[in-house]
């Protein structure tokens, strides 16, 4: 069973469910409102803790109930949650608005900065996957000794991490591959093997800084929800580099089992944090197999 350590955020999404798609100076009605754990780091690791690794996660959460009751059910699930750490002040909520196409917008709340993760003790893992902007010493002194890292391309300055393959996509990225891999080499460095890019459903590009591979996507049918898709995508393709397939390979199993994963979520966006009363919220076990 290979050891992964991931390290971003873990955060608490507020689901908007609207019953029309965004129009500008338009009136909105929403279907419903839940709570779920999210955030990009997150739905990785559960992407990657279902297909059978043992996960170790790098991450903030603050000391309130929110916080603690986040904590609860992540070790549930079955995370290691050592490297966690407790701060100061309150959980602020991430609000994604979602159309009837399962199209999404995010709300997420402005920060005067964001502080670098860090580890308590060394950890030696098999593989690392980073959503992050900022990491502190004690994790790239670990990065430098994991055979297997990915990193996410953040879209702000971010801290410079020993890595091997770089993800993004299109709408993050652009469509210039010659300004995304000077990009992606300027984050990962001399480690840096590939960048990944998506482009929802069309082909997935694979570039080396010298010549570029596309390889289809696998068709996906109507959802209600995308998110986290690119995230399980992300998962996906690390556990199929952990064990031992080629990068194109694992680019395509990452694609189909990303596609199958959005064929069988329902309706409610999967792993449930907790259901709702006015404001109060209560933290239940998140559904398995989502």
């Amino acid at each position: 069973m290979p050891h992964v350590l991931v390290c971003g955020g873990v955060h608490h999404d507020r689901i908007w469910r609207l019953d029309a798609p965004l129009v500008p100076g338009g009136r909105l009605r929403v279907r419903g409102k839940t709570m779920v754990l999210g955030g990009g780091a997150f739905h990785t690791a559960r992407a990657l803790l279902e297909l059978g690794a043992e996960v170790a996660l790098v991450s903030c959460l603050a000391g309130d109930a929110l916080g603690q009751a986040a904590r609860t059910a992540l070790t549930e699930q079955g995370f290691d949650i050592r490297h966690i750490e407790s701060v100061l002040g309150e959980t602020v909520p991430l609000d994604i608005l979602v159309d009837p196409d399962g199209e999404r917008t995010i709300l997420s709340p402005l920060r005067s900065g964001e502080a670098a993760l860090r580890m308590g003790a060394p950890m030696p893992v098999d593989a690392a996957y980073l959503n992050t902007l900022h990491l502190d010493d004690s994790v790239l002194a670990n990065l430098v000794q994991t055979p297997l890292v990915i990193s996410q391309l953040p879209l702000h300055p971010a801290t410079p991490r020993p890595a091997d393959y770089v993800v993004t996509s299109r709408s993050d990225g652009g469509a210039d591959m010659a300004s995304i891999w000077t990009r992606a080499a300027a984050l990962a460095g001399p480690r840096l093997k590939a960048v990944v890019l998506t482009d929802g459903p069309r082909p997935i590009t694979l570039h080396d800084g010298v010549a570029s591979l596309r390889i289809e996507a696998a068709p996906v049918c109507q959802v209600s929800s995308s998110i986290g898709a690119g995230d399980r995508f992300c998962g996906s393709l690390l556990a199929a580099l952990l064990a031992g397939a080629p990068l194109a390979e694992a680019a395509a199993t990452a694609s189909r089992q990303t596609a199958d994963w959005l064929a069988r979520r329902p309706d409610a966006d999967g792993c449930s944090a907790g259901v709702t009363s006015g404001d109060k919220l209560k933290f239940i076990r998140m559904n398995e197999g989502i």
